[in-house]
Parts: C-alpha cells; structure tokens; sequence
C-alpha cells in the first residue's frame, strides 16, 4: 500500500470520537398503558400492604382493650355487689337487662342487691360490665351507655350490644366503642355469619301513592 493510500485512510480531526446520533424511538399508546399498568401495581401493592398494616394495628388495640377490660374487672370485683349492681342502675340498665348480661334470672339479681352472695363467676360478670360501662364512657366518651347498648347494631337485624354482652363477646362490643360509627355489618359478620339470612324479612314499608305508608311482600308492586 502506498503511503498515499495509507494517508487517505487515516482519520480525520471531523470524524474522531465522533458518534453517530441517537435516534429516540417513538413512544407508542402501548407503552402508555404498560407503564400505567406497571404504577397502578405498585400502588396495589402499597395499599395492600398499609392494610395489613392497618389490620395488624387494629389487632394489638384489640388486644390492648381487653386486657384493660380484665384489670379494670379485677379492680371493679374488689367492691362490694350491690354497690356495683347500684352503679349499673344509675347508668340507666333495667334489672332485666343487668340479668340478661349476667346470664341469671332477675330474682337473683334482686337477692344480690338484698345482700345474698354471689358466685365468683356472675361477680365477674357483674364486674366486667361495669368495666365496659367505664371505657366506654372515659375513654370514648359515650354520654348514654346504657342507650347505646340497647340500640340495634345494624337496622336489619334485632341485635343489640346487650345482645352481644350477654354472648360473652364484649370484645366486639369494645370494638364498637373504639370504632364508632364503624362498619355494623362486620360487626356482625363475626357475631353470626348467617345474620343476613335468619333476620331477613318478607315484609317491606312502603309509600303509596296517596302519601300514607303501608306493608308490603318484598318484590311486590302493590
């Protein structure tokens, strides 16, 4: 090769280190919508993850509740029954109601408060019910315990916190307190799955035509 020939071939100062130009492709609708699929699983996945969170938080309160449920009981049992029965009374409960809570009959709530001695078991009860009393009021500051527990949960089924209390579940009923107005219906979820279907009725109120309301079957034009 001839020098000539090797000095054609050399490289220029135009052509050294230079790079050819990018040429940026053009984003398609595509590419749009994957990229807004991909943000839109991302953001799932935060939310499922803040609801556990919330959930695994909700829990601990849960179980933070009941265990000042239980020491507030403990203390409220050192005090004498019919002072507690009293205490009961003036928060506004019926004998009746008080006897439903404890699961005895009425006359035994009348011999507790004349004096007679209870059972360990029914002055925990007793106890515990005032210990709800208490959070309720003090901590959530409900005017009206004796009211709010004798309130339907949920508008379609015939079921109270008393109700609830006198199951044994005041954890649900502290939930209540704690969550207010909350979601009734998982609420009763938990108390009776099948609530739904056992307190369903066939009869509906309706408004005629006249303005005057009446009853009707569910379904039902007239």
């Amino acid at each position: 090769m001839s020098l000539i020939n090797r000095i054609d071939d050399a490289p220029t100062g135009a052509s050294v280190g230079h790079t050819p130009p990018r040429v940026e492709r053009t984003r398609t609708i595509q590419d749009v919508v994957d990229d807004i699929g991909f943000l839109r699983n991302q953001s799932e996945l935060l939310v499922n993850d803040s609801q556990d969170l919330h959930e695994s938080i909700g829990r601990m309160h849960s179980d933070g509740l009941e265990q000042e449920l239980r020491s507030t009981a403990l203390r409220l049992a050192q005090d004498r029954l019919p002072a507690l029965l009293d205490r009961l009374s003036m928060l506004g409960f019926s004998w009746r109601d008080i006897a439903r809570v404890c699961g005895v009959s009425v006359p035994a709530v009348r011999k507790w408060r004349q004096g007679e001695s209870a059972t360990g078991e029914n002055r925990q009860r007793v106890a515990r019910a005032v210990a709800l009393c208490e959070i309720a009021e003090e901590r959530y500051l409900i005017d009206d315990v004796a009211g709010w527990l004798e309130t339907p949960v949920h508008p379609e089924a015939p079921l109270s916190g008393l109700d609830l209390m006198a199951a044994e579940r005041l954890d649900l009923v502290l939930r209540m307190a704690r969550d207010q107005p909350g979601d009734p219906e998982r609420i009763l979820d938990e108390f009776a799955s099948d609530w739904r279907v056992r307190y369903r009725s066939d009869v509906e109120v309706f408004t005629a035509a006249d303005g005057l309301r009446g009853l009707r079957l569910v379904g039902s034009d007239s």
